[in-house]
């Protein structure tokens, strides 16, 4: 059995002085790393402008010079210039997160994102505020997430369990709706072609009265997989589909009221394949195919209670299913799993307006339900039986949570925020998660902020009551009812510098205590018949620190340049050794310039160093550049060209720990129009 370690950090005692400590030293050398504020990333178009409003680092609207909460800001606009269709490519370049399938290949290669070094279940990822279900592992695909109807993408890094409760150990991601800003009939299309057959069109329709506003938002995306090397049965990226449908509504029903609803449909089709040898046989054929479809429902009701309070009401359905199969070629012996998960939701939030100090205060109550089956075929006395078991019982997890927060300008220059968190879960128990910040602008040109907050994750399902079967390699794991949550302890601090002549200069540190990290005990609790059992514990703890430093300069309205660094050190306390596949150095540089014919050029570099694995071993670094030509057609419409990843760099499906892309170079040409085609 190989099992991979996680782990936290060791030490109670004293934690608060050190926490503390850290909070001053992090404001005293954030000059060492960047923080963006929300700040539009890299651009400076007038859609761009429009959404210099952050929600999600306070749940507060804040304008991005003044915000409290560090929070990175990347439009639809800036992730198109990227050349980015879906939220894991719109983030793949974003300086200090991650964002790489290959480095977990072994659930299926999601591409899920990784902050301040930590990931999976312990990032949370968010849909206009409400919490995303349908992982892949424990991991959130990000992929499976298209732009179609998405305004922005708004990432926090560093512990946000006092606002959102469970898994916001690491950061949040949020991706955010927007509604239509041209009054009467508008809309949008965007299809693109790219190697290896693949095909992207995504679009909407909106209508928008004086009272009244609709969309219909769609994407459809195909592609091939990839082989590696080139012909081989093994597919290292399966052929995919990909389509989603959403509806959207708002209306103002009275002088003080507004409704928001939102429904989608999201569908993913992937057809992987692997290789089997048989000893004596030669080699087989098994694919395996994947359908996963999520359905989302979400109520928003708005009141303005006058003075600049508000109150939010909303109300969520989610569900998600999702069926894996290992069929084997031309063999009725084949195996099945179906997951499927629902989430219900209500949440009251309350922002009330007094002077200098605002309260954000919320409750939040869901329930959770999950379970897991395996149908398998096998060849019993010469006769095909199918069995059908559980993996995972049905489980409901459920949660009621109340929260506060204190925003308090004490000065004209001066902002502190203080809130905390109270959650009760029916499996565990409750937790308390406070957090403080600070923010300070001495003048327009300077922005400081530091803050130290607690984090936790409660123990998923799976963790709980997953017994997955692996006799044939003589071992089970079996669920953990008695886990506790995962908690955590981070401390940030940056700074951003405007000097005259279009330049900022950012900076910024990190630090994260975890402990009590879940993760398979190594020693098994029963062996009978030459098969061991296991189990999940609390036996994590890790650290993790962090810089970043990048500085962007407007030179002027047709050349904007950008570069940046970010350094990861982490340390798995448990086995005295750095985590796993965490790379400590990246840096990226960016260009934007405007040519003859009115054609933009876009340039991104970046590059990321080898990280550890295990003694010995560690994953190879790499370099991307990725480039995108477009050009006015005419009103409202461009005609693009551009290459992801022009040097090529590919994974070696030989090589363990490999995390360079697997697709390896793509290349794609697209067009985009919108209506009405007014003149910018």
């Amino acid at each position: 059995m190989s099992v991979t370690r996680v782990a936290g950090f060791t030490g109670r005692g004293g934690r608060a002085a050190v926490v503390a400590a850290g909070a001053l030293v992090a404001a005293l050398l954030s000059c060492a790393g960047v923080a963006r504020a929300g700040e539009p990333s890299g651009g400076e178009k007038p859609e761009d402008k429009a959404v210099e409003v952050t929600v999600t680092g306070t749940r507060m609207p804040e304008g991005s010079q003044r915000s409290t909460v560090r929070v990175d800001v990347v439009t639809r606009a800036e992730a198109e210039r990227r050349g980015a269709t879906n939220v894991a490519e719109a983030l793949q370049g974003q300086l200090g997160v991650q964002v790489n399938p290959a480095a977990y290949g072994e659930i299926g290669g999601p591409s899920a994102i990784q902050i301040q070094g930590l990931d999976r279940q312990r990032v949370l990822v968010l849909e206009d505020g409400e919490r995303v279900i349908g992982d892949v592992g424990g991991a959130i695909d990000l992929s499976r997430m298209p732009l179609s109807d998405v305004a922005r993408v708004e990432v926090v890094a560093g512990p946000m369990s006092s606002l959102y409760g469970t898994s916001a150990i690491g950061g949040v991601v949020n991706v955010i709706t927007g509604q239509p800003l041209d009054p009467g009939l508008s809309g949008r299309l965007r299809v693109e072609g790219r190697n290896r057959r693949g095909v992207i069109v995504q679009g909407g329709a909106a209508l928008r009265g004086e009272r009244v506003w609709g969309t219909v938002d769609g994407s459809f995306v195909r592609g091939d997989g990839v082989a590696l090397p080139e012909g081989a049965i093994d597919l290292a990226m399966p052929d995919r589909q990909q389509g989603m449908i959403g509806l959207r509504f708002g209306a103002q029903i009275g002088p003080r009221s507004r409704v928001q609803a939102r429904a989608r449909w999201m569908h993913d089709a992937s057809d992987g394949r692997q290789s089997q040898v048989v000893p004596g046989l030669g080699t087989y054929r098994i694919d395996l195919p994947q359908r996963t479809n999520r359905f989302a429902l979400h109520l928003v009701e708005l009141l303005d209670l006058g003075r600049g309070s508000s109150l939010r009401v909303a109300l969520g359905q989610q569900w998600a299913f999702d069926r894996t199969g290992k069929d084997r070629h031309e063999s009725p012996l084949d195996e099945e799993r179906a997951r499927a998960a629902s989430l219900s939701s209500a949440e009251v939030t309350g922002t009330l307006a007094d002077g200098r100090r605002t309260w954000v205060l919320g409750a939040r109550a869901e329930v959770e339900r999950l379970s897991q089956s395996l149908s398998r075929a096998e060849l019993v006395n010469g006769a095909v039986k199918t069995t059908t078991a559980d993996e995972l019982a049905p489980t409901m997890l459920g949660s009621v949570a109340a929260y506060a927060q204190l925003g308090w300008k004490v000065l004209d220059s001066l902002t502190v925020l203080g809130g905390g968190r109270a959650e009760m879960h029916l499996r565990y128990g409750s937790v308390v998660v406070p957090r403080i910040a600070l923010a300070f602008q001495p003048s327009p040109r300077w922005t400081l902020r530091a803050s130290v907050g607690r984090g936790f994750r409660a123990p998923a399902a799976k963790e709980i009551g997953f017994s997955f079967d692996h006799g044939a390699l003589g071992y089970r794991v079996i669920g953990n009812p008695d886990l506790g949550p995962e908690t955590s302890w981070g401390t940030s601090g940056d700074v951003s510098f405007r000097p005259a002549g279009g330049l900022i200069v950012r900076g910024g540190v990190f630090a994260n205590w975890i402990d009590d990290l879940i993760d398979i005990d190594i020693q098994p609790t029963a062996s009978e018949g030459g098969i061991d059992d296991y189990t999940y514990r609390n036996i994590g703890k890790a650290r993790t620190f962090g810089a970043q430093a990048d500085a962007a300069w407007t030179v002027s309205r047709a050349l904007r340049t950008e570069v940046g660094y970010a350094y990861l050190w982490t340390r798995d306390d448990e086995n005295q050794r750095p985590l796993e596949g965490r790379p400590p150095h990246t840096v990226y540089a960016a260009l934007r310039a405007t040519l003859p014919l009115a054609i933009e050029l876009v340039l991104r570099y970046r590059i990321v160093t080898d990280a550890f694995l295990d003694e010995g071993l560690r994953t190879p670094g790499f370099q991307t550049l990725d480039a995108r030509l477009a050009r006015p057609l005419w009103p409202a419409a461009q005609i693009y060209a551009g290459v992801l990843n022009a040097t090529g760099v590919q994974r070696d499906p030989e090589r363990l720990g490999d995390q360079r892309p697997i697709p390896g170079r793509t290349f794609y040409l697209g067009l985009t129009a919108e209506l009405p085609a007014e003149e910018p």
